[in-house]
């Protein structure tokens, strides 16, 4: 499920796999190896961001592409998150998440 869900992300995105191994920095190849093998979570979360997609889409845990941000573990977000590659501080995250959470609150359809 995993790598099907993978290649038509890539397909909706117009990248092949080897575009999204260089953006992302990964090995050559890797993506295709997950015809096989299960992805590590380091890797999951990367590519979750990448697609804009929640982790449990891309296993096959959901059929919703929605990334919910309301539910997203502070480790996972304080461990990715960057603003030009400088990584966000604890204070810079929590303005961060303060700002989402009155645009989500006050912008609601």
């Amino acid at each position: 499920m995993f790598y099907e869900r993978l290649k038509t992300l890539a397909s909706e995105k117009n990248k092949t796999f080897n575009e999204i191994e260089n953006d992302l920095g990964f090995s050559k190849n890797l993506l295709y190896k997950y015809k096989k093998y299960d992805p590590k979570p380091e890797t999951l979360n990367q590519l979750s961001q990448y697609f804009g997609v929640s982790v449990d889409y891309l296993l096959g845990n959901t059929s919703s592409k929605k990334l919910d941000l309301a539910k997203l573990d502070d480790d996972i977000v304080a461990s990715n998150l960057s603003y030009s590659g400088k990584e966000l501080s604890d204070n810079d995250r929590q303005a961060l998440n303060a700002i989402l959470k009155d645009y989500f609150e006050n912008n609601e359809d």
